[in-house]
């Protein structure tokens, strides 16, 4: 969306970005938890689980950091297409790996991409993002295969206060976190109405209940819940200037 938006360059992007990265580390710890709980695991076994789960994280950022040079510059000697099918090889095989491990496939993903750097980064960037669009709609797709849309009306009143919360809540991080760069008013707003948009981790969390007695109205309320901030997010940022109190204005700039 940043990139859509023309907004990389922005003063308060760092921001956004870094709060993106903290989520997704956040997931490692987050949704082996859940998993276990929702398995009915002992406190000594979700112990366990989550003991590796942070090991694992912590391997793969200090090897990262170790061989993550030499494998861009390796890849960087390469053409487009071996270059593709690396980049994408070794994501499928650490977000495999991290699934196995109870570790978001996400988080895999991103510690992936953390090996790559300089000119490489970029080219794969430009590669790997039609994919990331495709893939990305295929992933919502088959998950509204799933959810009956009869059923959406009954879940919406409380999508719409989980909805409410999380934009309020995205807004204070993103006023907070986007002020600590020195961004004014209006791209602390931005920063804000940049995080609203909510996606696959909802899901995932939504999957992991799906065997619970009440797992398909956790469904429901999901999709309902990710359908309002998937249009609601988008269209603040991409208004966001416009919809900045007034009030703010005079004692920031942007």
């Amino acid at each position: 969306m940043l990139t859509d938006l023309g907004r990389l360059g922005n003063r308060e992007t760092p921001a956004v970005l870094n709060l993106l990265v903290i989520e997704d580390l956040a997931m490692a710890v987050y949704l082996p938890v859940v998993a276990a709980l929702v398995a009915g695991e002992s406190l000594g076994s979700t112990t366990v689980t989550v003991v590796v789960a942070l090991a694992v994280v912590g391997a793969v950022i200090w090897l990262t950091g170790r061989v993550g040079e030499r494998m861009s510059a390796r890849l960087d000697q390469t053409n487009d297409e071996v270059l593709l099918l690396g980049v994408f090889g070794a994501t499928l095989l650490v977000g495999g790996l991290a699934e196995q491990l109870s570790i978001s496939s996400a988080v895999g993903a991103f510690l992936t991409g953390l090996a790559l750097s300089g000119p490489v980064q970029h080219r794969a960037q430009t590669l790997i993002a039609p994919l990331r669009d495709l893939f990305a709609a295929i992933f919502f797709l088959f998950f509204s295969f799933r959810i009956d849309p009869a059923d959406l009306p009954d879940a919406l009143l409380p999508a719409t206060g989980l909805a409410v919360a999380t934009i309020l809540t995205k807004l204070a991080t993103g006023w907070v976190a986007a002020g600590r760069v020195g961004a004014g008013a209006k791209g602390r707003f931005r920063a804000g109405t940049a995080l609203s948009a909510r996606g696959e981790f909802s899901i995932v969390i939504a999957s992991l209940g799906a065997t619970l007695a009440d797992g398909d109205d956790l469904g429901t309320l999901a999709a309902a819940y990710v359908l309002l901030t998937a249009v609601l997010g988008p269209l603040a940022a991409k208004n966001s200037d416009r919809l900045v109190p007034r009030r703010l204005l005079p004692t920031a700039t942007t």
